[in-house]
């Protein structure tokens, strides 16, 4: 694998590098874990959003004592996690701040949700985002698209196709301070300022204050969105009587037919779910400055 002797021709001998290669039934959690068993220092994520995604959760449900550092070489679609830290896909860079020592503690959220038949209880953290609604539409299209596309475009048709589909559906949003019912197409509980490979969905969101920044965006349709696009790419905040900005470290999301969930890019289960923020929760390899 090029990549791998790329990685070796910088980190060895200073570090004692292990590869492990996700597969169709292996995935990066248990990956992770296995690792971790195997008492490594440095985790480093390989992928997508979907990729660091796993790896978080591997650490966080291994529960070590350890502190381990996390890093990303950004090789997916979106890599809209790196987007919010200024991490590139530069070795060279990540070799300096590890080296260097260069962390960042950042927040995780955790979600509790059900599968299909509403019959288990699941729980999943999340890193970057993770909403209801269109987005769970959206990241089924994403998923199946083809690759020659590219990942601005793929997400764009897909989220065309998605608002063109889609149905707003009633919810009840319940926080300890506010509290919010009405038809929805999304939600968004933010850590993280973009996804959709760069669209900054959370323009205020902080991934170490503690909080989410919780987006609601009512019915709206494809029009608006393409209306809108410029100020999504350019991070600004929406003027729109449908789309809300708000804040939690806790919420419940309650709604009349199950809605399906996307975390940092994978479809995991439906609502009804609970959200609660982790502060500074894990440590994260990113350059200085």
């Amino acid at each position: 694998m090029k990549l791998q002797k790329e990685i070796e021709a910088i980190f060895f001998p200073d570090f004692v590098l292990d590869f492990k290669v996700t597969t169709q039934s292996i995935n990066a959690i248990d990956l992770s874990i296995e690792a971790l068993k195997e008492s490594t220092d440095f985790l480093v994520a390989v992928g997508g959003d979907g990729t660091v995604n796993e790896v978080v959760n591997g650490y966080l449900q291994f529960q070590t004592t350890k502190i381990i550092p996390l890093g990303v070489i950004p090789l997916g679609r979106g890599n809209d996690l790196v987007k919010s830290l200024g991490i590139k896909n530069d070795l060279k860079l990540l070799y300096r701040s590890l080296s260097n020592s260069e962390f960042k503690n950042l927040d995780v959220g955790k979600l509790s949700f059900f599968d299909f038949p509403q019959k288990n209880l699941k729980s999943r953290y999340f890193i970057n985002i993770a909403d209801i609604g269109l987005g769970g539409l959206a990241t089924q299209m994403v998923r199946t698209s083809p690759r020659f596309l590219g990942a601005n475009w793929t997400y764009f048709w897909s989220i065309l196709r998605s608002l063109w589909m889609y149905t707003a559906q009633d919810v009840v949003l319940s926080c300890s301070d506010w509290k919010y019912s009405g038809k929805i197409i999304s939600i968004c509980m933010a850590n993280g300022r973009f996804f959709a490979s760069g669209l900054a969905i959370a323009p205020s969101a902080l991934l170490d204050d503690g909080k989410a920044e919780i987006v609601i965006v009512g019915k709206v349709g494809w029009l608006d969105f393409l209306r809108h696009l410029p100020q999504l790419r350019r991070g600004e905040k929406l003027q729109h009587r449908e789309i809300k900005y708000l804040s939690a470290s806790a919420c419940q999301i309650d709604s009349l037919i199950p809605m399906p969930i996307d975390i940092d890019g994978e479809f995991v289960g439906y609502t009804p779910l609970s959200m609660k923020m982790l502060p500074q929760r894990i440590k994260i390899i990113v350059p200085r400055g």
